[in-house]
């Protein structure tokens, strides 16, 4: 049986606007945060998606996101599915974090010494917890939000790649088509006005 899996970043947040990382820590969604959720939502109701189940991370900044999306109070916290840990980089301006290697699409395991996470093991963690979801239930339609740095280490482990310059912005959605152990990345959707589309 083949699932799909709409795995979204949350909206924005106050340290979002200030510039601040925000990994381990959290912080609310701003007003904008809200209202790009709602948009996202908006999505979901124009193409007719519906949901099996609904879930986040267990950080409130992606709890509150998906019960905006969902309308949907009983929402299933997963802490596999949570943002990277920055380490004392921490709440910190996010000038301060170390830069990229020559060459690197993320931070690789730059943060490490510092206490945090290496991307990898981020993407690992995140790939478990979905597997573990599947395999758990008959659900052909999931809704998770997660977090830009740990849909970024998914995509990693799967071995996804990008186009330059194309990211998670508040809200982003990847749509996944999910068979077995096989999972096929269909479109990225940033929630705009206009809905960008991008299919792979």
């Amino acid at each position: 049986m083949t699932r799909k899996l709409y795995l979204m970043r949350h909206g924005e947040t106050l340290f979002n606007t200030q510039g601040r990382v925000q990994g381990a820590c959290d912080s609310p969604l701003t007003e904008n945060g809200r209202a790009q959720a709602l948009l996202a939502k908006e999505y979901f109701v124009k193409e007719s998606i519906t949901f099996d189940a609904v879930y986040s991370s267990t950080q409130e900044r992606a709890t509150d996101t998906a019960k905006l999306v969902s309308e949907q109070e009983a929402v299933t916290q997963l802490k596999g599915i949570k943002e990277m840990d920055f380490g004392t980089f921490e709440a910190q301006p996010e000038m301060l974090l170390p830069k990229f290697r020559p060459g690197a699409i993320s931070f690789e395991d730059l943060l490490v010494p510092f206490g945090g996470e290496d991307i990898r093991d981020v993407g690992k963690r995140a790939k478990s917890t979905i597997d573990s979801v599947i395999s758990a239930t008959n659900d052909k339609s999931l809704l998770m939000v997660s977090h830009g740095a740990t849909m970024w280490g998914l995509c990693l482990e799967l071995d996804i790649t990008f186009p330059a310059g194309l990211g998670f912005s508040n809200c982003a959605i990847c749509e996944f088509d999910i068979h077995e152990s096989d999972y096929r990345l269909r479109k990225l959707i940033l929630p705009t006005k206009d809905f960008q589309i991008h299919e792979f």
